[in-house]
């Protein structure tokens, strides 16, 4: 499809000069920049750029501009010319359109890839100028092969036309066939934003801002977005976009750059249909540092215009009129970074600066709350400060911004595992789904809520789409394995776990505990005591595990436990060590000792409380009026 002109060629031209003049090559080098956007665009429309024009207009020289006295268009065109061999030799080498200056002229020619539907596209004006009569350019070999059509004098007039009319018409309905035929983009993920500002320190604005983008696609209904982790970890393989696709199972990515240059930041995006491979939308969005919100939401709905859905209009209402300190946006993109690396208080700290910066931001009061609660796990004592703080900083986010479905996530998470709300908990988790359709995060936090109010089956159905949402977490795996044991599925949760477990070996803590309760109750005591140790060494790498190993192999299952309950007597002021005592003790027969302790986990808001309605293990005593009694300290009135 011979013409530049065709409305296809022309949008994937346009496409491709935007990622061209975003790239590390060209972006810092606004001469250049500016002088290969205004010849291609020239070239788009059939004008033959002129020396003189590109002086006045690009150069700002005055109107008695004399080429013969004054060179600065040819050299600058030498340095573009190269700058253009650099760039598809590096980052564009399997870039959909060439773009070419060639020399001896201004005009510039663009041609497509062999195994495009497009094989060239070349403006009209290039065809009848003088460098369009000179051979064409060949393209030194980088490991792509490229077609060049040539158009010279020698052809036919009338044979011409007749290509043209014919190009023309397959163009157009090729064009319509496309949009006709291209089935709706349902799910889609966004890689990670490349880091193009030549500066590692500026990694947490790139990482950042792949968390917002994924953050605010994922409000769009209908719409799966899979979640940040995934994608950075499929990201991070030297696979094909389709093969990435393909294991995210997701109709299209989302690829892209960010660039910041003192107070300028410059976002380059491209959405790309994953079943075609091919290159549905780009664009590059340049703005101040205190213009990012407006940039992002500009990208978002043209990922959303193209994948022919809508964002809520209550969502963007509320988002646009929202403006960020570019101080405080930084300290919290800085949050979210530390976040991602379980830096948790270093989180905390830039979560607080970003809201001591601007107090009105609500996306920082969520994340800040966020990070407290997981900063809570993570600490010795009890988890008041940390919790109580959390719980009113997610309701100011919420005050804030009554569309921010985070906020009412961490909501609905800390008066589940802390304050034992359980009817707020439910409209919260549930608030903060429909607001963020595709988090799944939030999606794991209602199944959480769900096995902490007797709702096993229905957790599981959440757990999965949770997984779904983010098909390579190791976090969401071994989450849905502890679901499964939950609702008593112990086949398929030993399956799950295991599959975290080559995920991420070194985690074992975090999972063997719960292979061992999986095998207790299939009976399997010496499976059992085997995880138990391994996470005892994982989490208690001075325990005596080896003498442990002696005791069951002597003296039995009782006895291994025994030994277990009073090993961890020495820690029992730590927060849920009462409970893990609580369990021991049950094992042994001591059920009035197990309710001491349990009492005591309570005392401490221990987390592992959620689990008292329906861990298998505590089947023993449920219909003890004690038992009841537990229930009741943690709002279950019935």
């Amino acid at each position: 499809m011979g013409q530049a002109g065709s409305a296809a060629n022309a949008e994937a031209i346009k496409q491709q000069l935007e990622r061209i003049l975003a790239s590390r090559v060209f972006f810092p080098a606004q001469r250049s920049r500016a002088f290969l956007r205004y010849v291609a665009e020239k070239s788009i429309q059939g004008c033959v750029p002129k020396e003189y024009e590109i002086a006045v207009d690009v150069f700002e020289r005055s109107s008695d501009y004399d080429p013969a006295v004054d060179s600065t268009v040819r050299v600058e065109a030498s340095r573009l010319r190269s700058r253009l061999r650099d760039y598809y030799t590096t980052e564009g080498q399997r870039d959909p359109v060439l773009v070419e200056m060639p020399k001896g002229g201004y005009a510039c020619v663009f041609t497509f890839r062999e195994g495009q539907a497009e094989v060239e596209a070349r403006s009209s004006s290039v065809t009848a100028s003088k460098e369009a009569e000179a051979a064409s350019p060949v393209l030194e070999d980088s490991g792509e092969r490229w077609r060049f059509v040539r158009m010279g004098r020698v052809t036919l007039r009338a044979l011409a036309l007749a290509c043209f009319a014919v190009a023309l018409a397959l163009a157009v309905w090729s064009g319509l066939h496309w949009e006709h035929l291209r089935e709706p983009i349902r799910s889609l993920a966004v890689l990670p934003l490349q880091n193009l500002s030549g500066d590692p320190g500026q990694d947490y604005l790139a990482a950042g801002m792949t968390d917002e983008l994924t953050t605010e696609l994922a409000r769009i209904p209908g719409l799966r977005v899979v979640s940040r982790t995934s994608a950075v970890l499929a990201g991070r393989t030297d696979k094909s976009v389709p093969e990435i696709a393909n294991a995210l199972k997701v109709d299209a990515v989302v690829e892209g750059s960010v660039v910041r240059a003192g107070d300028m930041v410059r976002i380059t995006a491209q959405l790309i249909d994953a079943r075609t491979d091919r290159h549905l939308w780009a664009q590059s969005f340049e703005g101040r540092a205190n213009d990012i919100l407006a940039l992002q939401d500009t990208i978002s709905e043209e990922i959303a215009a193209q994948t022919k859905v809508t964002l809520q209009s209550k969502t963007r209402a509320g988002k646009s009129q929202q403006s960020v300190n570019p101080a405080a946006y930084d300290a919290y993109l800085r949050g979210l970074f530390f976040f991602q690396k379980q830096d948790f208080d270093h989180s905390v700290a830039s979560f607080h600066q970003a809201i001591a910066i601007d107090p009105a931001y609500s996306a920082a009061y969520a994340e800040l709350a966020t990070a407290l609660d997981a900063q809570s796990i993570f600490h010795e004592g009890s988890p008041k400060v940390e919790m109580e703080q959390a719980l009113a900083y997610a309701k100011r986010a919420i005050q804030l911004d009554p569309e921010n479905g985070m906020a009412y996530t961490e909501l609905g998470s800390i008066q589940t595992v802390y304050s034992w709300d359980w009817p707020a908990a439910e409209q919260n988790l549930l608030r903060g789904i429909s607001l963020s359709p595709s988090s799944s995060i939030g999606e794991m936090k209602y199944a959480v809520y769900l096995d902490a109010v007797g709702r096993p089956e229905e957790a599981v159905e959440h757990m999965r789409r949770s997984l779904d949402l983010d098909p390579m977490s190791f976090f969401m795996t071994r989450r849905l394995g502890v679901t499964l044991y939950l609702a008593r599925h112990y086949r398929e949760s030993l399956a799950t776990l295991n599959e975290a477990a080559e995920m991420e070996p070194e985690q074992g803590g975090s999972f063997d505990n719960w292979l061992g309760a999986v095998y207790e109750m299939e009976g399997r005591r010496d499976e059992a005591v085997r995880d138990d140790i391994a996470a005892l060494h994982m989490e208690r790498p001075s325990a005596d595990t080896d003498l442990l190993e002696q005791v069951y192999r002597r003296d039995g299952w009782k006895a291994y436990w025994r030994a277990r309950l009073d090993g961890e007597r020495p820690y029992a002021a730590e927060q849920c060590v009462p409970y893990s005592m609580a369990l021991s003790s049950m094992r042994i027969g001591d059920d009035d000792g197990a309710f001491v302790l349990f009492n005591r986990a309570l005392d401490q808001h221990c987390y592992a409380a959620i689990y008292l309605k329906s861990d298998p293990r505590l089947d023993p005593i449920r219909g003890d009026a004690r038992f009841v009694a537990l229930l009741r300290r943690i709002n279950f009135q019935k």
